[in-house]
């Protein structure tokens, strides 16, 4: 799979809000509590403003993003392009730094988040993994354990196979995977990928097999490799090999066709419903305190609308979608109500 540079993310500056408190006129022998309240008035005043200077202070060091997937798929190349986008202009002139901690269909760089210490420096490359994994999976976090960000991907799924397939369009795979049991890879069990995989089988009656490992990487591997039959990926991490002709895409999720890859029809246009893809996005411990989540949030924003990585998401063929921290978090929750009516299946397929 072709390299990609890099880099992302982050989040605000920092804004105090504090309280006056006002008092009721009096008579004359009242004065001195008037004065009295006013000193404190002034008092509190001063101390919010120091507050608010302190926090200014955040970050002194640089931040880390958990990437919980291997390098090289779509959610490690949009960070690192996040990260270049940041450079050192944000947060107090330090950079962020991208770690991949893959395993577990991402429970083990979720769980790492969660618990690490909420002083604003260690965040997550937040996805739809995190609203499945709490439903499916025995998970020591839930959804409440992360507050967002900001979202800055909607990437429709894609169905593709090598160019060696006995199929080579959609109604031919329908047709094979009808009779046939076919394997197909995803980067993990629960993920948003392998959900539309159970959905598209639902959908067509077709017989599926799934082969889960951790990363879009693994599964380009898996497919050339002749491990799997099929595979269930985002979009965007497939344009250059379907581009240059290393795999074949046989239909994508959105309601119209993808720019970069105007070839492959959609779901709907073939007469099915599918209209999915995967969600990218970033997120902090629920425990980082309101003023630096403040911080993280604004410095986020800034950069996730910046003209570098918007150019830097549109280069890499990655498709950008900007919510931020307040939608983006409505949306995960709705995105939990929806799994959630799946669960049954989701736990009794393999």
């Amino acid at each position: 799979m072709k390299k990609r540079m890099v880099a992302l993310l982050c989040a605000g500056l920092v804004a105090a809000s504090l309280a006056g408190c006002s008092g009721k006129k009096a008579d004359a022998p009242a004065e001195p509590k008037a004065t009295e309240a006013a000193g404190s008035e002034a008092a509190g005043s001063e101390a919010a403003t120091e507050a608010a200077k302190a926090n200014t202070d955040f970050p002194k060091k640089n931040i880390k993003i958990i990437v919980p997937y291997d390098a090289g798929g779509g959610v490690d190349i949009t960070t690192r392009i996040l990260a270049e986008a940041a450079g050192k202009d944000y947060f107090n002139g330090h950079s962020l730094i991208v770690e991949n901690m893959a395993g577990g269909g991402a429970v083990i760089g979720q769980t790492a988040v969660a618990n690490a210490d909420p002083d604003g420096y260690t965040l997550l490359a937040y996805t739809s993994a995190v609203v499945n994994n709490p439903l499916l999976k025995d998970v020591t976090f839930t959804l409440d354990s992360f507050k967002t960000l900001g979202m800055v991907c909607f990437d429709p799924e894609i169905l593709v196979v090598p160019p060696n397939s006995p199929y080579k369009t959609w109604d031919e795979f329908v047709a094979y995977a009808k009779e046939n049991t076919v394997k197909v890879a995803t980067p993990g069990h629960s993920t948003s990928h392998h959900i539309a995989a159970i959905q598209l089988a639902k959908e067509y009656g077709l017989k599926f097999e799934y082969l889960h490992n951790d990363s879009a990487s693994v599964q380009m591997q898996q497919l050339m490799g002749g491990h799997c039959d099929a595979a269930m990926m985002a979009a965007g991490e497939t344009v250059s090999q379907i581009g240059d002709g290393t795999i074949i895409g046989l239909a994508v999720g959105a309601e119209e066709r993808v720019a970069d890859i105007p070839d492959v029809p959609t779901f709907l246009e073939l007469g099915g419903t599918m209209v999915n893809g995967a969600f990218r996005g970033y997120a902090c411990p629920a425990g980082v305190p309101d003023d630096v989540y403040q911080v993280l949030c604004e410095e986020f924003d800034k950069i996730a609308t910046s003209d570098k990585f918007i150019t830097g998401m549109k280069d890499a063929a990655i498709p950008y979608s900007y919510k931020n921290a307040a939608d983006f978090q409505a949306y995960a929750n709705q995105c939990y109500k929806d799994i959630e009516a799946l669960v049954p299946e989701l736990k009794g397929s393999k």
